[in-house]
């Protein structure tokens, strides 16, 4: 299993761009993998997670493109993780190879309505909108993967993801979500073991109640109990993203911060192999 995550910021992306907070100015001194766009990931090169303002100038910086992808999967409704409208350029003028079938497209029932309202007739943007996503009910992918929603804490219908490609390898996509429901818990707990694991860290070293987002100390709280459900094991590659200046800490200390946990720290471009 490869995962490509793009964007490791936070809404406003860091440094935010009307900001200019020690944390902002110290990332842009920085620079490299403190400099951080929005929300987006890619399993392999046929799964899209995720379409944000930021994916085109992604594509630009990794030198990478979606020309193989067949499904995007959306965890929610916010706009730094979906624009409906970028997703227009799926279909002519602006591909002149467009895929050879319409990308099949899942989120909840908010995402859904969204992207319906802007695509009225689907199938001309070369999409196939699935039927809405509900909790704990699997679907799967035109290219045989599952895909579980699970409960997040975080916005109104919000899911993270339990993705299980073909050849059996597992990914959760755990973010955005403050500490994961019960229900969640449980649910990973019942398959397989994770290959690879991403947990929301929005809140950094700030202190938080670790609700709708998580922190440092709530990251490595679900770790922990994914180890003692066994969902962990040793060979699981464990990655805190979501970061925002709120937070604090600057890549090498989150770095520091993590490391005694077995924790990566995702930068954005990160390739996670498992």
């Amino acid at each position: 299993m490869e995962l490509t995550i793009f964007g490791t910021a936070a809404a406003e992306g860091w440094p935010a761009p009307f900001c200019r907070c020690p944390a902002c100015q110290e990332a842009r001194r920085r620079g490299g993998p403190n400099l951080r766009a929005r929300s987006g990931a890619l399993v392999g090169n046929d799964l899209k997670i995720d379409f944000s303002a930021d994916t085109v100038m992604q594509m630009l910086r990794t030198g990478r493109d979606l020309t193989q992808v067949r499904a995007i999967v959306f965890t929610h409704q916010h706009s730094d993780h979906i624009v409906p409208t970028e997703l227009e350029w799926a279909s002519g003028p602006f591909t002149n190879t467009p895929p050879a079938q319409p990308i099949a497209v899942f989120g909840n029932a908010q995402v859904m309505e969204m992207l319906h309202s802007v695509f009225p007739n689907p199938t001309k943007a070369n999409l196939d909108l699935r039927p809405a996503l509900e909790a704990l009910v699997p679907v799967t992918t035109p290219m045989g993967d599952m895909i579980l929603p699970l409960p997040a804490d975080h916005a109104p219908g919000a899911f993270v993801l339990r993705i299980t490609r073909s050849n059996g390898k597992s990914l959760f996509y755990g973010h955005d979500s403050g500490l994961y429901p019960e229900a969640t818990l449980v649910a990973l707990a019942e398959g397989a073991a994770l290959d690879i694991a991403v947990f929301d860290c929005t809140y950094g070293g700030a202190k938080s109640s670790n609700k709708g987002h998580m922190g440092v100390d709530g990251v490595v709280q679900m770790a922990q109990a994914l180890r003692d459900c066994e969902a962990v094991t040793a060979k699981t590659k464990l990655i805190a993203t979501h970061f925002s200046h709120n937070g604090g800490l600057m890549h090498e200390e989150l770095v520091e911060a993590f490391l005694p946990h077995g924790i990566a720290v995702a930068y954005d471009g990160i390739v996670v192999r498992a």
